[in-house]
């Protein structure tokens, strides 16, 4: 039988699969079948789930990975004998199976020993005082080998079923050998035999050998090539907590990824089991972002096949992520461009969480805390930005076209004004405001107005853009309560303050920034007087250089009153004198008041 006329067609399905091994399972004609496929793709699981169906009475099954004999494959076989002759026999089986491991066991222990056994000159099997057999190494081997053909025989007989697997991995048994023993298998005892193997991965020697035999040996053959969706189905069978939701996303990205290795799939199900508990009530678009970017690491981790199809690897992903990658491997602009686009379209989007996931990924740890921790600040942003969509999606029903839709638009002023006044900023509440008074809606929003106030005074408004602070005070004068409150808590922050603390929080804020804490820091440091600033430079602080600098550099009247406070200070010693003059570029000599400054509390 030759290649071109009698190898089936490559890349069968798994039901085409199927449809094939009941063919030939039926016809007594064929002895021997050949499957062929990648590494993962589900070959063994195929024959053996398809024979558990149909042919559980009677096969035996062994791997041929690593064995450098065929004696040692009749072992194996009739070691892992799926004899099973139903619940009245289910004992006289297990022992039967018990047995068999037994002689395995026997014959693998006579293997091992048997160079040190050819050694030893030999061994007396003593019956009596008076009567002893000496046994020599070779011996005992030949009795290991009589053993073992002995219960081969007793396992195997006509129409026994036979799957030899792994070809590929096999040690130093020649192919040919196996071939040899296989077609003894189907003329001499009449077995129906499948091989199982990745033909891609057989050593060159060992593919003439196969093309050499295929013909006087194999009767048919297929290459199996399942689809993503038969293998997500085989492979995610057993993760049991990931929802419906998730199993789409997951999908949706090995198809595209057309990644159908069963034990990659497996293994990225466990990776996603294992984050799920973490992402608890996270909104859906983090949470399915989370495990695409998920998928596709993993994917560029273990499966050779995507990275070569893709040219993604993890280098390439970290890349693009920190530019420090980027600049270690040379990566030009073009590259990044082809790589982003590709991530893109499998479902990729950069998350500061990936460098976390790669860790996972990479060495099987990850610090859930800082995981959970910058995911609920996430979800956070996430849920904002869905805010403000809805937003915009409501003023669009206004600005883009002049529909008759006045009801629909005040319909959802009303419904998003009561779901999410306390999630919106002061500007983005005077947003919804103008619109409600464009379209003249009757609808008074105090109370929204008011709640989102006080929940902004509750949280101290410590960050806050400028406009919106003070659109705040503005909205203030209408409730004098808020208004003293907001006074008070100013008042009791500025309590808490000293020069050091104070310029601490002026220095670190953005100049384009305003908050209640960074407009109670500026009224505290510009009451300070000379006085005041003379004690605290004589006191030191390890950030003084630093504050001082940025204070003389500030057109505030407290960079008049540290500059006073240098030159007094400075006046006094030749020491302080030059720290003005080297430090903060101050001379003393053009000084002309120093003893009497007018802002001074002490006229010295």
């Amino acid at each position: 039988m030759t290649e071109s006329t009698n190898q089936a067609n490559a890349g069968v399905n798994r039901e085409e699969a199927k449809s094939i091994l009941k063919r030939f399972f039926e016809n007594e004609n064929y002895r021997v079948l050949a499957v062929n496929g990648k590494w993962g793709i589900g070959k063994t699981h195929l024959v053996q789930t398809f024979l558990e169906e149909h042919h559980k009475n009677y096969y035996l099954y062994a791997s041929v990975f690593g064995i450098s004999s065929i004696e040692q494959l009749k072992a194996r076989l009739i070691a892992n004998n799926q004899s099973s002759q139903g619940k009245t026999e289910s004992i006289v089986s297990s022992a039967n199976k018990s047995i068999n491991k037994f002689i395995f066991n026997i014959f693998e222990w006579f293997k091992r020993i048997s160079q040190k056994l050819e050694k030893t000159p030999k061994l007396d099997l003593k019956l009596s005082e008076k009567f002893s057999i000496p046994i020599t190494g070779s011996l005992m081997s030949i009795a290991g080998d009589l053993a073992l053909e002995i219960l081969f025989n007793l396992n195997v007989r006509e129409n026994s079923i036979i799957c030899i697997d792994d070809l590929e991995r096999k040690s130093k048994l020649p192919l040919d050998e196996i071939l040899g023993f296989v077609e003894y298998l189907a003329q001499e005892l009449k077995c129906k035999v499948v091989l199982i193997y990745n033909e891609d991965n057989l050593a060159e020697i060992d593919k003439k050998a196969l093309q050499d035999y295929r013909e006087k040996v194999i009767d048919r053959e297929f290459k199996l090539d399942p689809t993503v969706e038969e293998n997500l189905v085989v492979g995610l069978k057993d993760i049991h907590n990931l929802e419906h939701r998730d199993l789409e996303v997951f999908n949706e990205v090995f198809i595209k990824a057309g990644t159908n290795n069963i034990r990659v799939i497996k293994k990225t199900g466990w990776l996603i089991k294992e984050l799920i508990p973490l992402m608890k009530n996270w909104e859906d678009s983090l949470r399915h972002q989370i495990i695409r970017n998920c998928i596709i690491i993993n994917l560029a981790k273990i499966d050779t096949d995507f990275c070569k199809h893709f040219s993604i690897t993890i280098d390439t992903i970290l890349s693009l992520i920190d530019s420090r990658y980027a600049d270690k491997n040379n990566d030009n602009s073009e590259n990044r461009t082809v790589a982003i686009n590709l991530l893109s379209w499998l479902g990729y989007n950069i998350i500061s969480l990936d460098k976390e996931i790669i860790q996972l990924v990479e060495t099987s740890l990850y610090i859930s805390d800082t995981f959970i921790k910058k995911g609920e600040f996430l979800n956070q942003r996430e849920l904002k930005d869905q805010i403000i969509q809805k937003l915009y999606n409501i003023e669009g029903l206004f600005y883009i076209s002049f529909a008759d839709n006045e009801q629909e638009i005040v319909h959802k002023i009303e419904g998003f004004i009561k779901e999410h006044h306390l999630d919106l900023s002061i500007s983005e509440f005077e947003r919804i405001e103008k619109l409600a008074a464009m379209i003249m809606m009757k609808l008074d929003i105090s109370s929204y107005e008011r709640s989102l106030l006080e929940k902004l005074l509750k949280e101290h408004l410590e960050r806050y853009y400028y406009d919106d602070f003070n659109s705040l005070r503005v909205k203030l004068h209408k409730y004098p309560d808020l208004e003293i409150c907001l006074q008070e808590k100013k008042n009791h922050y500025q309590q808490t303050l000293n020069i050091s603390t104070a310029l601490s929080e002026i220095i670190r804020v953005n100049n384009q920034l305003s908050s209640l804490k960074l407009e109670a820091a500026n009224e505290f440091i510009n009451n300070c007087t000379v006085d005041e600033f003379s004690k605290w430079l004589q006191n030191g602080d390890s950030d003084l250089y630093l504050m001082v600098k940025k204070l003389l550099r500030m057109d505030l009247p407290a960079s008049k009153n540290l500059e006073q406070a240098i030159r007094r200070l400075a006046a006094k010693s030749d020491l302080n004198k030059n720290r003005a003059k080297y430090l903060y570029n101050i001379d003393i000599y053009i000084d002309i008041d120093i003893d009497n400054p007018s802002n001074s509390d002490d006229a010295n």
